[in-house]
């Protein structure tokens, strides 16, 4: 399963998803997940604890399919079948992506730059799903408009978006209206589990650690493993309730 997580507005929870979802996947799915820091901001390296300017390999050499240098200091191990393909804080203008994605094995999550470009087109149209975490706000349905539209432009099936809920919190009437709207216009496309907010989410990164490493008893922990349960048990549509406790 190849899976982007894109959303053109920053601070929606991108990255923290992108690890998460990797981190369970990794878990408790049985393959090998490499997770792909694409933004040039880094910061999926920085919060597994990497800094890119000191590393002799990254996802620029790998989109390229440039060779692992030979001190072997290629993808990096997270955990129990889980890798990182480190970013590039300062990518070259027009890098090329090379690399055939349909060859690699497990799971891949790419967690991409909040900026459409041609890069972004180019590996949206080879994963399976296009996740977009997004804020339970009303702006944020523009940019659900204006992604819609570029999908389009790019020859990219709608049928491959999946909205993601994030810092949901159902006291607030503004987010409960935000989501019954969402249902009412993206129908299937928006997932049944949401992220709420939680502190343990913000926290985690510091420490270089997932949520289930981190606060495994959080409600963090416990949305994510419901998200990480629905992709797992995905049919055609990714559908499911997520009403499930986690077992971390």
């Amino acid at each position: 399963m190849k899976i982007m997580i894109f959303n053109q507005k920053g601070g929606v929870g991108k990255t923290t998803t992108a690890l998460n979802l990797g981190a369970g996947l990794a878990r408790w799915g049985g393959e090998a997940v490499t997770l792909v820091d694409l933004d040039p901001q880094t910061h999926l390296s920085a919060a597994m604890g990497f800094r890119v300017e000191t590393l002799a390999w990254n996802v620029s050499d790998w989109l390229t399919g440039s060779p692992v240098p030979t001190d072997g200091h290629g993808a990096k191990r997270i955990a129990d079948r889980l890798y990182l393909v480190p970013g590039d804080c300062n990518p070259k203008p027009g890098r090329k992506m090379e690399r055939n994605l349909d060859d690699l094995t497990g799971h891949l999550v790419i967690d991409a730059p909040p900026t459409w470009n041609d890069e972004v087109a180019a590996l949206m149209t080879v994963c399976d799903y296009v996740l977009t975490p997004m804020e339970p706000e009303f702006l944020s349905m523009q940019g659900i408009s204006r992604l819609l539209q570029q999908m389009k432009t790019a020859g990219i099936p709608w049928s491959r978006l999946r909205l993601l809920l994030c810092r949901y919190d159902k006291r607030l009437a503004v987010h409960r209206e935000v989501r019954d709207l969402l249902t009412e216009r993206f129908g299937e496309h928006l997932l049944s589990v949401v992220i709420r907010n939680n502190v343990r989410l913000a926290e985690a990164p510091g420490y270089g650690q997932s949520i289930f490493d981190y606060a495994a008893d959080s409600a963090g922990a416990e949305d994510y493993f419901a998200l990480v349960v629905n992709t797992l048990l995905a049919d055609d549509t990714w559908l499911g309730t997520g009403e499930i406790s986690p077992a971390c």
